[in-house]
């Protein structure tokens, strides 16, 4: 494979990924107004009554602002009945199971039957979601994504650089979705090494200590009559100057399934095969079929708007050396205003055929700072 030399200027590079940040900042959106009922009440079946505005009516989950909590989520099934008036909001839109739309202004939710302003009776039970987002209607993608970078600058009897920029986005519809992936990691040290000059002095130059980018895409189509299984196709496309990884490419196609989905978190888990190619710098370049498995979820049973979370992908080499890559990330997640997420993150990656002479397993823990939207 011809190689083109690329001689970089790191301070470019740092400049430019900050910049690309700064863009995507500038050009992500803020959610829009969300409509409340209020004068609501809650009756839960352990006797349970909690009074707030109802800023979300999901079938699965109810979320509340209350005086003690902006926004509490509250499992459909611990719910017993719902006790609500809309009298001072000009509109309401409902979304029925049976796929059906009612523009409702006002109504009234008792004894788990809402009455509507045309006299119309429908059971709160058949209510899947109040005032839902046009995506929710099969109209366009929800985007929703996270920016982050951890930046370390160190200076005195260590002098070090470290930069690590990852952008997680997606976009969700009653279709199908859209899943994208970026990391990139640039480190540098500076060192003492005697003088070329062979005088018997030292100068200290900078030299990398880590060098390597990843981009993986997704795409899943949700089946009509089965929403929570899809079928997909992920690509992914990386490099690992350390690890004597030129470029590893990977794409193929996969069976996946909300595996849970509700108000405590979500976790999907998919299944299928990829072909594998991988340049190296010094050792003979492989390809390979293999199998692949990928986890993805996220939980709030912290509370507090904090989320735990969690990717993995494996891909097991179905060739005679059984050689398994493995790539898992978990991290905890909270925010902080106008979007800003802190994050604390450990990743660690398993190849079972690292080049000659280079470590199988790399272990990372990161402060991440980022934007969510």
């Amino acid at each position: 494979m011809p190689i083109i030399p690329w001689n970089r200027d790191r301070s470019a590079d740092w400049s430019l990924l900050l910049f690309l940040l700064m863009i995507l900042l500038l050009t992500s959106t803020w959610s829009g107004q969300v409509h409340a009922l209020n004068q609501s009440r809650v009756l839960l079946f352990d006797g349970s009554v909690i009074v707030g505005k109802i800023v979300s009516y999901r079938s699965d989950a109810v979320t509340l602002d209350t005086s003690f909590n902006r926004e509490l989520a509250i499992d459909a099934t611990l719910i017993k009945d719902i006790e609500a008036s809309a009298e001072d909001l000009s509109i309401a839109t409902l979304l029925l199971k049976d796929g059906r739309r009612v523009e409702a202004a006002p109504f009234i939710v008792t004894s788990g039957l809402l009455a509507l302003s045309d006299g119309e009776i429908v059971k709160l039970s058949d209510v899947d979601k109040l005032n839902p987002e046009p995506w929710e209607m099969g109209q366009g993608y929800a985007w929703q994504g996270l920016a982050s970078v951890a930046l370390t600058v160190a200076r005195g009897n260590t002098d070090a650089d470290q930069l690590d920029v990852a952008i997680n986005t997606q976009l969700d519809s009653t279709r199908d979705r859209i899943t994208l992936r970026a990391n990139i990691e640039r480190d540098t040290a500076i060192v003492t090494v005697p003088s070329a000059s062979g005088d018997g002095t030292f100068d200290r130059v900078s030299k990398p200590s880590a060098d390597n980018w990843q981009i993986i895409g997704k795409y899943d189509y949700y089946l009509e009559d089965w929403t929570t299984h899809y079928f997909g196709v992920n690509a992914s496309i990386e490099a690992d100057e350390f690890t004597d990884i030129r470029l590893r490419s990977y794409i193929g196609p996969y069976y996946g399934r909300k595996l849970f989905n509700g108000s405590w978190g979500k976790l999907d888990g998919e299944l299928g095969f990829v072909r594998v190619d991988t340049d190296f710098y010094n050792a003979d370049d492989t390809e390979y079929y293999g199998a692949n498995w990928n986890f993805t979820g996220e939980s709030m049973v912290l509370g507090g708007d904090s989320r735990l979370y969690l990717t993995h992908v494996g891909i097991l080499n179905m060739s005679d050396d059984n050689s398994v890559i493995l790539d898992t990330t978990v991290g905890f997640g909270f925010p902080f205003f106008f979007g800003l997420e802190a994050a604390a993150e450990f990743s660690i990656d398993y190849d079972g055929a690292a080049a000659v002479g280079k470590e199988s397993v790399d272990q990372s823990y990161n402060l991440r700072v980022g934007y969510s939207w």
